[in-house]
């Protein structure tokens, strides 16, 4: 069922009035029966992967509860001494270790083994779950949050799998944790009127992202990519393309996260946010801090502390510091923490070098900025730059742009080949005229069309400037009188309708990150 669809619209519909109809204390059973429905719908075969998950990590969590209650008692007891109280910690530590251990096993080797056995294999054909990658990441940080303390493992079986297969959030995240999202699962919920309006804005916005903006800008970005060579594009042109991509996934992702955002305001419950304008961050480091935000806070929370905090990196620090002094010892263990981050990020986006080299090109402007942060003040203090300035924030914007651009010829080209083939393109020839001759009216766009997308652009960026400004747009929408108000909304469902892109040649009903 494509949450682009009238069906998914109906499915929204009735199960909302379920949900508000049934008694509270059975409106969360309510969530967990469409939320199976719902994942059902894209195939019965895909069930198996997601019962194993929540199966293993509701039973693991459990010993781990009971490891963790065990330990709290004997602490307590009489006579127990501070040497018996950390032997005591130690052994329990490392019981809880294994348990650990089994559900990364599970985990990421069920994902890997799903996601990859046929890239492998050619002959070997595995249908990929729906949000493999989402849930397994959500039912693993669960886990090591029960292993560290943190949680409480739930004891409801049922309960546990509402949380791991929420639907709004099964397509392609959030990757809100237990803490955030359990608690407003299991708890009773009035119709709020407002919260709805709200959720409904915020769909239409959805939907405008991903069939006016993101499926128009996909053909330019095809053509770019699947012709550059055929057509012998230069300069310019590839470079268009390639920033037309960054636009393109900016939208259809974040146009997601709105609509499956605006569906869980419907039902009184509110999803971490996953983006954060990051077309106006102003480094490289705050451009991922605003972009697929809990896939960072993650990858954060469960990899990159436990590694700059575990022994070896402490030694290494221990070694900066008598080879290079304090700074370096400070600076080299969290800048080697990150750069083994970015290098699993651009591995977990796919199997091949080029994503590779793409974890690789991030790592290194994000450490970069890290380890040289000292230098790049004292450069600025020297050429007297004023760093509150919108000059100079104007300039730090459009060099992150421009970083992470070139960054997308890797994670879009089919191969590194391309991508070299594609940079020395856009290098090959300054071209300036291509945008005065009518050259981007060729590009799968007739003229109306391309001057449509380029419109749509605007009003995506527009949107954001006016939230980085801190102006409510919904809350300025929700303000107005009723005839603005519906008329807005009309307008909405009429520019969805009207200027969306369907049929034959657009894919409409898929998102670039729910295949992962």
């Amino acid at each position: 069922m494509s949450i682009i669809s009238l069906t998914y619209l109906i499915f929204i519909v009735i199960m909302a009035g379920l949900f508000f109809a049934v008694p509270k204390k059975f409106q969360w059973l309510v969530l967990l029966a469409a939320s199976t429905l719902f994942y059902l719908s894209a195939g019965v075969q895909c069930g198996g992967a997601i019962i194993v998950t929540i199966v293993s990590q509701y039973l693991l969590a459990l010993r781990l509860d009971q490891l963790n209650r065990a330990l709290e008692e004997r602490l307590r007891e009489e006579g127990v001494n501070g040497k018996e109280k950390a032997a005591l910690k130690r052994a329990a530590a490392s019981s809880k270790k294994k348990y650990v251990v089994c559900s990364i096993l599970i985990n990421i080797g069920l994902l890997c083994f799903v996601k990859y056995t046929g890239v492998f294999f050619e002959k070997i054909h595995i249908l990929v779950p729906l949000g493999i990658s989402f849930y397994t990441f959500k039912s693993l940080g669960y886990v090591i949050d029960v292993y560290r303390g943190k949680e409480k493992a739930e004891r409801n079986i049922l309960r546990f799998a509402l949380f791991i297969s929420y639907f709004p959030a099964i397509l392609q995240g959030p990757i809100d944790r237990y803490k955030d999202l359990a608690h407003q699962l299991y708890a009773p919920h009035f119709f709020d009127y407002r919260r709805v309006t709200f959720g409904v804005q915020r769909m239409l916005w959805g939907y405008i992202k991903k069939l006016v903006i993101a499926e128009r800008v996909a053909v330019v970005v095809n053509e770019v990519f699947d012709n550059y060579a055929v057509k012998e594009y230069q300069g310019f042109v590839v470079f268009a393309g390639v920033f037309l991509y960054g636009i393109q996934i900016y939208a259809d992702f974040s146009g997601g996260m709105d609509i499956v955002n605006g569906v869980s305001e419907i039902f009184v419950i509110t999803l971490t946010e996953n983006f954060r304008r990051p077309f106006m961050a102003r480094s490289v480091a705050e451009f991922w801090q605003r972009w697929h935000i809990t896939l960072g806070a993650w990858f954060r929370n469960y990899l990159f502390y436990p590694l700059s905090l575990s022994k070896p990196f402490h030694h290494l620090g221990k070694r900066c510091r008598k080879i290079s002094g304090d700074k370096a010892g400070k600076v080299i263990p969290p800048s080697l923490a990150s750069f083994t981050v970015f290098l699993i990020i651009g591995i977990w986006h796919g199997v091949g070098w080029k994503y590779v080299v793409y974890g690789i090109y991030q790592a290194f402007f994000v450490s970069a900025g890290t380890l040289f942060e000292d230098g790049y003040a004292k450069l600025r203090r020297l050429c007297r730059i004023d760093e509150s300035s919108r000059g100079w924030r104007t300039f730090q914007t459009f060099r992150t742009v421009l970083i992470i651009t070139a960054g997308r010829y890797f994670s879009r080209a089919v191969d590194l080949e391309q991508v070299i083939g594609m940079m020395r393109a856009t290098l090959a020839q300054f071209n300036p005229w291509v945008f005065f001759d009518g050259t981007f009216y060729r590009l799968g766009l007739n003229e109306k069309n391309f001057r449509l997308m380029l419109l749509s652009v605007v009003v995506l960026l527009g949107v954001d400037i006016l939230q980085e400004k801190n102006i409510r747009l919904r809350e300025a929408i929700a303000g107005c009188n009723i005839v603005v108000r519906w008329g807005i909304y009309y307008a909405a469902v009429l520019t969805i309708v009207i200027f969306g892109m369907y049929g034959a040649g657009y894919d409409a009903a898929g998102f670039i990150y729910q295949a992962f």
